[in-house]
This record gives C-alpha cells, sequence and structure tokens, in this order.
C-alpha cells in the first residue's frame, strides 16, 4: 500500500471517529436559527399530527420538501422526542459527507487528496452546519454524492444525490441543475463525439427522478395552495421582495464579501499563488473541472442571491463555497510548485480557515451566526440568563427579544416549556433582551439601549454576548 494510502485510510478513521465524538459533544444542543422553524417547529407538526398530511401549515411552510421535518418527526416517533435523539439522527448524513470528501479529494490529486477533507470541514460555513440538525447537512451529502457520481461516472449516486437534494429543498432543486450542467460539461468539453445529441439525452437519465420528484411538489403545492416559495402574509416574505439596481449593487458586495468570508479569502490567496507561478494551470484536466463547477455554481446559484433583499446566508452558498475550495485545492495540487511548498500552502490554507470560526464582527454588523462555530457559548449563555429571569421572577413574556429567540422555548430545547420571549417593543416593554447573536436589532435601537437603558444582568463568553436591559 502507497504511503498516501495509508495516510488516508488513518485520517478517514481518525475524522469518522472525530463525527462520533463531536455529535456526542453536541447532542445536547439546542435548535438554532433557521433550524428551529426548517428542522423543530416542521418536525413538531409531523409529530404531533401523526404524519396525516403532506403540506405544512402557511404559518410554517416555508414553500420547502417537507421530507426534513418527516425524518426528524420519524426519529423522535421511534426513539423519543428529544435533543440528543436529533443531533444522532443527522450522524448518517455526517458520515457520509465526511466519508465521500476522500474519493471526490483522490479524483483532482492522487497524491494530495486527503488534504482535502481536512479543508472543507475546516471551512466554517459547512463544519458548523455539521453540529446542527439542519437540512443543509442534508443538502451537502446530496450535492457530494452526486458530484462522486458525475467525477466516478457512476449512475447510482448521481440518482440519489440528486434526490436527496430535490428532497429537501428548493436551493437542493437548483443545485441538480448545477450538477446536471457540470456533468454535461465533463462529457463534451473535449469530445467530438457525432452522436452528441443522443449521449447528452442520455445522460440526464439520472437525473430524471429527481426533476420528476420536484416537478410533482411544487405542482402539487401550487394546485393546493396558490404559491410556490412564499405568500404574502408570510413572515420571510420581506425576504423575497425585488431589488433595484442599488440594491443589486449592495447585494453584490455582499456577496463578494461572503466568498471572502470567514476565513475564505485564504483559499483565494492559495488561488492566486498557484496561478501566479502558472497561469495555464486552469487548462489542466482537474483545475478545469474544479473551474467548471465553480463556474456554474456561481452563475446558477448567486441570481436568486443578487435579484431578491433577504437572500444573503452564508449557507445558501455551501456548494459554491465547496466548488471554490475545490478549485484551491486542485490548483495547488497540481502546481509545479516544490512538494514542501505545497504542504507549506496546504497548512497555511487550513490554518486561514480554521481562524474563520474567531470571526466576530462588531454589533452593528450582521453575521451568519449559524455558520460559524463562535455561536456555541450562546447556548450555554442563554441557559444561565433564563436561569437568572426565572431566579428573579421575571416571567419570559414580559421579555422582548429578536430572532433567534422569539416563541415558546419548547421549540429549541424540546424541554416542554411554552413559555418564552416576546417580539421586542422599546416604547411599551420595560425588559429587553440583546445579544450579538441577533441580528434584527437596527442601529438605532442598540443606541437607544446603550444610552438610555440600564444593564440587569450581563453574560458574555469567547465573541458571544447576552445583555438584559431594563427601562430606567
Amino acid at each position: 500500500m502507497a504511503p498516501h494510502s495509508r495516510t488516508e485510510n488513518r485520517l478517514r478513521l481518525a475524522l469518522l471517529a472525530a463525527a462520533l465524538i463531536w455529535t456526542g459533544l453536541s447532542s445536547g444542543f439546542p435548535f438554532f436559527w433557521d433550524t428551529i422553524q426548517l428542522g423543530s417547529k416542521h418536525a413538531h407538526h409531523y409529530y404531533e399530527t401523526g404524519f396525516s398530511e403532506l403540506l405544512l401549515p402557511d404559518a410554517i411552510d416555508s414553500g420547502h420538501p417537507p421530507f426534513f421535518g418527516m425524518y426528524l418527526a420519524a426519529a423522535w416517533t421511534f426513539f423519543g422526542k428529544s435533543l440528543p435523539v436529533s443531533h444522532w439522527a443527522m450522524l448518517p448524513f455526517v458520515l457520509g459527507i465526511v466519508s465521500l470528501l476522500f474519493p471526490i479529494g483522490r479524483f483532482f490529486s492522487k497524491d494530495w487528496g486527503w488534504v482535502f477533507p481536512l479543508l472543507a470541514l475546516a471551512l466554517p460555513p459547512l463544519s458548523a452546519q455539521l453540529i446542527l440538525v439542519s437540512p443543509d447537512v442534508v443538502l451537502v451529502l446530496g450535492f457530494l454524492l452526486a458530484l462522486y457520481g458525475i467525477l466516478y461516472h457512476k449512475n447510482g449516486p448521481i440518482v440519489m444525490g440528486a434526490l436527496f437534494l430535490a428532497a429537501i429543498s428548493t436551493r437542493g432543486m437548483m443545485t441538480v441543475v448545477v450538477l446536471f450542467f457540470f456533468d454535461l460539461f465533463l462529457r463534451f468539453r473535449h469530445s467530438d463525439d457525432p452522436t452528441r445529441l443522443f449521449s447528452i439525452l442520455r445522460s440526464t437519465l439520472p437525473y430524471g427522478l429527481s426533476g420528476l420528484l420536484a416537478l410533482a411538489f411544487l405542482l402539487y403545492h401550487y394546485f393546493e395552495k396558490g404559491w410556490i416559495g412564499y405568500h404574502a402574509g408570510s413572515e420571510w416574505a420581506p425576504s423575497f421582495a425585488r431589488v433595484g439596481m442599488a440594491g443589486l449593487l449592495k447585494n453584490g458586495a455582499v456577496l463578494g464579501w461572503r466568498l471572502l468570508d470567514y476565513g475564505m479569502v485564504f483559499s483565494w490567496a492559495a488561488l492566486g499563488v498557484a496561478l501566479w507561478r502558472k497561469p495555464a494551470l486552469l487548462r489542466h484536466p482537474k483545475v478545469n473541472a474544479a473551474l467548471g463547477l465553480a463556474g456554474f455554481s456561481i452563475v446558477l446559484l448567486t441570481p436568486t442571491f443578487l435579484l431578491y433583499s433577504g437572500l444573503q446566508q452564508h449557507r445558501y452558498l455551501l456548494p459554491l463555497l465547496l466548488a471554490l475550495l475545490l478549485l484551491a485545492f486542485s490548483a495547488v495540487a497540481q502546481s509545479p510548485i516544490r512538494t514542501n511548498w505545497k504542504g507549506g500552502i496546504f497548512a497555511l490554507l487550513f490554518t486561514g480557515l480554521s481562524t474563520g470560526h474567531l470571526w466576530v464582527y462588531p454589533d452593528h454588523i450582521a453575521q451568519s451566526w449559524d455558520t460559524t462555530l463562535a455561536h456555541v457559548p450562546y447556548y450555554a449563555l442563554k441557559t444561565r440568563m433564563i436561569g437568572y429571569l426565572d431566579q428573579q421572577g421575571i416571567p419570559l413574556e414580559k421579555v422582548g427579544t429578536a430572532f433567534p429567540e422569539v416563541g415558546p422555548q419548547y421549540f429549541k430545547d424540546l424541554s416542554g416549556r411554552t413559555s418564552g420571549f416576546a417580539p421586542k417593543d422599546l416604547s411599551a416593554q420595560q425588559y429587553i433582551l440583546y445579544s450579538n447573536v441577533m441580528n434584527d436589532f437596527s442601529d438605532a435601537e442598540l443606541q437607544q439601549l446603550d444610552v438610555g437603558w440600564t444593564v440587569v444582568r450581563q453574560f458574555r463568553q469567547g465573541g458571544v454576548k447576552l445583555v438584559l436591559y431594563r427601562r430606567p
């Protein structure tokens, strides 16, 4: 067995073991951010109604296929409704992701393929999602599974991966389109086959089931409810407001920021170093393949990011971020740089990506807390704050706050506690709970709290803080 094969096997076992350990350590974490709705609330509906209907009530229907909520509700039905059961239900998807990263990395470099799993798992938007009960974990698995099938010409994984994507969300459906065009790109970039049209038609077959599933769900949803994606009365309808030219430019700048954020800037630096040494590297078959995947991802996954007002979260770009990381990895691996220099670049890239978990912006700058492990202290701090409020006899309903803490604790910690924080109203409430994890406090509100309100209790850990204010 070659030395790099032994290294890969040992690393694979180590990372799979780490996934088991990390799942155990995070198994008590409450539902957080969008997983409160996309995981907990959806699962509660099916669990409490006995799976009696397919579509969700409008109040919690985000327009996505509901299969993730059904899967989680099924896990609760068989093993009991608890946070540990919820997290352990994610383990098959996490293990699948870890396992698939190795052959994908090996396709782009036989000698350095074992490095790609380390880089991917250091990527904050991925590693942070892996500790959550999140449908985006399933989306990443579907993306990698179909990508593996494309790279190794295996229709089975393509079919399964595309089905996962179509069943998890409308973004998953768009990701299937990315993969389909990438598949065509690989098949015909150097082909002069006279039967090309027949070959193209044949290559669509592995994507047929996912296309039928997506079409069937969207049509059924439309005929039953009269809308797709959102409706005028939904809480998330403002996120789908179309932007004008100024908004388009702003979203373009935000997209650029997202592609540099949380350590991704180091991927671009590594890519730049490789191309500076040899610009023609982009024509190398492996690097060119990664470039094609990144290109199709940018073209097909970013229009919604740019055209609408509230769809700028990091997790929406996970396939694109992985494709860009794969491009940087393949360029360095295939560059004529000396071996020891490559090792140094990969070490710096891994370190740079890992530092992304330490990137905490000032209070007035919103950030995607569900895509960085910097949010982890929030769970313990919230428990301490609720304990303090209970000790002081302050009902949670008398405290105003913002997403993700508005509403019953029941949906977050599965504790059965139906009380919860109220939506903030600084003109009427006596107490306000603020955390820098909350992005929905305006600059004016933060200024008002800092100047005119009294700090009653404050907890801090790492980059996270919770502050309880009282009207003077």
